[in-house]
């Protein structure tokens, strides 16, 4: 697996990430709003918290473009975020807690863990370089 693959799987996963995290970070209550969801001061806490970890997300998803071998376990990390993200959301949707528009964005996350999963196993024979002195 080449970089290259590396870097037309995550510059996109990196970019979504930015998309679906900056607009909530910076205008939490329209964005929130539009999604149907509820908006207190507690809430808002836990999304900007939430949005923020999907930016730093987003930063990891960069790394892993720029350098897929030493940022590997990246990879396990953002595939495991994106199931829960994805379970988290379609839980409560099910639930009828939340309207639809939340669990739509939320479709993106599944297709990109289907794609981390099969580039991590593809790319699994590549073993980081050492760096620095043995």
């Amino acid at each position: 697996m080449s970089d290259r693959h590396a870097r037309r799987l995550f510059i996109p996963a990196a970019l979504f990430n930015l998309l679906a995290g900056l607009p909530m970070l910076l205008a939490t209550r329209p964005i929130a709003e539009l999604l149907g969801l509820e908006v207190t001061p507690t809430a808002t806490l836990f999304m900007q918290i939430t949005m923020g970890v999907v930016v730093v997300f987003a930063w990891a998803y960069w790394m892993i473009a720029r350098d897929p071998v030493r940022y590997r376990p990246y990879i396990v990390l953002g595939l495991l975020l994106k199931i829960m993200v994805v379970a988290v959301i379609f839980a409560h949707w099910l639930a009828g807690n939340i309207a639809w528009p939340l669990p739509a964005l939320a479709s993106g996350d599944i297709l990109f863990a289907l794609l981390f999963w099969r580039y991590y196993q593809q790319a699994e024979g590549r073993a980081p370089a050492w760096r620095g002195n043995a």
